[in-house]
């Protein structure tokens, strides 16, 4: 639950409360005014016998330890509500200042290792190690190449920077699942068969879901190129399947499990698997910015879906994608291919 909706409830538990408990306090008094002096009729009781008569004396005392006790509980109540409010500001502060110095962290290593590169092969032509025409090229191939990863990291930081202000547009379009995966498949099983990792199919549905095509093609490839990084074997498998669910809401939803057969992530890493640089997991210590799949998470959220992570049934990594379905869906969809 947000900050907000915390105070918001908060707010309302310390408005409600109090009312709630003046008329509870308010009844019981006109009960107990009724027992002491054997009111029958409150349209004819006279004020002055009460004020006057002895029992008056028990009535006050009555009233003002009923009226302590009700502070002291309206006190208790928000005591506690605004205590358990001040720990989870705490609690996200701490997260957000643990994952600001992850991220400062993370950029400083990923944008250090290819300006190192650089540095090195520039210092390396300037003083004419590269002394050939074939070590010549060589070294402008690698100072083009580390200045591509430059280029690719800032873009994806300034990507991420944007979905996570939610700025930007999504086209948004019916898109039947089974067949978008085919043709994903299709398109890239034998270029990622060159990397190592076979692609395979299981148990597809082609139920509609919303979502933006581009997008969502670049969330199926980032977790690929993970698969990819993080495979330790000569070829990798990563198997993909659907099925039907219902979320938390009722709503229905499509889950798509991406499944590969490689190292595996810790039980404790596994939350943290869509950070921004998330790489502290021993399995994960490679190459890699960590940011694909902290943008994956951002551009499905965006879509109205999820993204998280299981062991698989392989060893390996489970990514599941969950995508709401388009109920009442008629066959007319918008997608292509």
């Amino acid at each position: 639950m947000t900050i907000k909706k915390r105070l918001f409830i908060s707010n309302i538990i310390m408005i409600v409360v109090p009312i709630v408990a003046f008329l509870i306090v308010g009844a019981v008094m006109r009960g107990t005014i009724a027992l002491i002096f054997e009111i029958e009729n409150w349209e004819r009781y006279d004020p002055n016998i009460i004020t006057s008569s002895s029992k008056y004396l028990v009535f006050l005392a009555i009233f003002w330890i009923t009226m302590l006790l009700l502070g002291a509980i309206i006190f208790i109540n928000n005591w506690i509500v605004m205590k358990k409010i001040v720990r989870h500001i705490t609690e996200e502060h701490e997260k957000y200042e643990n994952s600001h110095k992850e991220l400062i962290a993370g950029i400083s290593h990923d944008l250090r290792t290819p300006l190192t590169v650089i540095k090195a092969y520039l210092e390396g032509l300037e003083t004419g190690v590269a002394d050939t025409p074939e070590k010549q090229k060589k070294y402008m191939d690698t100072l083009k190449a580390k200045t591509n990863d430059l280029e690719k990291l800032i873009n994806r930081l300034f990507l991420f920077s944007k979905l996570d202000i939610g700025d930007l547009p999504m086209n948004l379009q019916i898109v039947e699942a089974g067949k978008f995966i085919q043709d994903l498949t299709d398109d890239f099983t034998e270029e990622y068969k060159q990397k190592g990792v076979m692609l395979e199919i299981e148990n597809l549905t082609n139920d509609p879901v919303k979502a933006d095509v581009l997008w969502l093609h670049n969330v199926f490839i980032n977790v690929f190129e993970n698969s990819a990084v993080y495979k330790n074997k000569d070829l990798g498998k990563v198997t993909m399947s659907c099925k039907k669910t219902r979320g938390i809401n009722g709503k229905a939803m499509l889950e798509i499990h991406l499944q590969d057969d490689g190292p595996g992530v810790s039980p404790e890493s596994l939350e943290k698997l869509f950070d921004v640089f998330f790489r502290s997991d021993p399995a994960r210590n490679k190459q890699g910015s960590g940011l694909g799949l902290a943008i994956s998470a951002k551009v499905l959220q965006h879509m109205g879906g999820a993204i998280r992570a299981e062991p698989a049934e392989t060893g390996g990594l489970d990514i599941i994608i969950s995508l709401p379905i388009i109920e009442g869906y008629n066959g007319n969809t918008n997608y292509r291919r």
